[in-house]
């Protein structure tokens, strides 16, 4: 069988994407729509998903396709600066407001001035800078640290983050009002396991890419784009782009990837048959037992989930991204019905117990 050829000029006349975010899938063309519609706006964007997927290639794109789009583009990542300094970063702060301030500097916001700034990982700022956030949502002022100047600007706000911001209200770890003002157009970026179709196109694209940053063009043989499609990716389009960029600068002379050039943990879900080229049923001439064969998904994502937390029922909800009752009462409901998950469960325990290792 030929090696797949994936060359950046034979992307046929459908583009592999837009404004660079690359996917075909149904959730991506909606997201794609979405963004042409609200860029021309000022409206507030909420982008929501997994860490990888591309929430800042969005924002981007929404900067780009607006009328902002000749003023700056300006990231914030608030998780990646220290919380007593993200006030000084975003606001700006006077000569003197603290130890090291030798002199005035703008923050974010004022070099954002007609433009747009994209604040990533909003889910880790504290309730004080909240607080200010939510003053400069509704009238574009602030103050600079160490400064009793209000300083107003024009700035497009979008946020992004890979928590339950939901759920970090309910906690009351993030205000409520913030949260809806910053959420007037939500958008969620899916997981690149539940667009596995797009594969093919992101190996391609990706390619391409490093192609046109001047590393050799690279193809990719059938074995490798299979055990490549049978992957679950957490970490996503980045974690893919990685390893293509890995797979070219290290390759072999012939420039193809073979799956033996791939990591062994990719390799690996290939030989375990994960993917969607193992699902455990067949559609025959009538068809399958849906509801049962959902079932029988739920069972083994819980067991996952439960494998992961060493049994631990509080940490299982958390990377089920589901309240713990709400998982207890499925466990429950599992074991008196039996099957898989219910032998795994083994006996209900006493209900003092459960709750001391939950």
């Amino acid at each position: 069988m030929d090696d797949v050829q994936f060359e950046p000029e034979e992307v046929g006349d459908e583009p592999l994407g837009f404004e660079g975010i690359l996917g075909r899938h149904p959730s991506m063309e909606a997201i794609f729509e979405v963004i042409r519609r609200v860029a021309p706006t000022d409206a507030t964007v909420l982008i929501t998903g997994d860490s990888g997927t591309g929430k800042e290639l969005v924002a981007t794109a929404l900067h780009r396709l607006s009328p902002r789009a000749s003023g700056r583009f300006v990231p914030v990542h608030c998780g990646a600066i220290p919380e007593e300094l993200l006030e000084s970063e975003m606001f700006g702060h006077e000569r003197g407001a603290f130890t090291g301030a030798v002199a005035s500097r703008p923050g974010r916001f004022k070099l954002a001035d007609h433009g747009t700034i994209f604040l990533d990982e909003i889910g880790e700022m504290s309730p004080k800078l909240q607080v200010k956030l939510l003053r400069v949502l509704e009238d574009g002022r602030f103050e600079p640290v160490g400064s009793v100047v209000t300083q107003q600007v024009d700035v497009r706000i979008i946020a992004a983050t890979n928590r339950a911001l939901d759920e970090a209200v309910a906690a009351k770890q993030f205000r409520e009002d913030l949260f809806y003002r910053l959420r007037v157009v939500p958008i969620e970026m899916p997981p690149l396991r539940r667009r596995r179709e797009d594969l093919p196109l992101l190996v391609r694209g990706v390619l391409g890419q490093l192609t046109e940053k001047g590393l050799p063009r690279f193809d990719v043989a059938p074995a490798a784009l299979e055990a490549l499609a049978r992957y679950s990716w957490p970490g996503n389009v980045r974690e893919l782009r990685n390893l293509l960029e890995q797979m070219v600068v290290l390759g072999r002379p012939e420039h193809v990837i073979d799956v033996h050039d791939l990591p062994p943990h990719v390799v690996a879900a290939r030989e375990s048959g994960e993917g969607p080229a193992a699902m455990p049923w067949q559609f025959g001439p009538a068809g399958i037992d849906f509801y049962r064969e959902m079932e029988a998904i739920e069972d083994r994502i819980i067991a996952q989930a439960l494998r992961l937390s060493g049994g631990n029922k509080k940490e299982a909800a958390r990377l089920l991204r589901v309240n713990r009752t709400t998982l207890l009462e499925k466990l429950k409901r599992k074991r008196a019905q039996g099957g898989a998950l219910a032998a795994l469960l083994g006996a209900p325990p006493r209900p003092e117990c459960d709750a001391a290792v939950a």
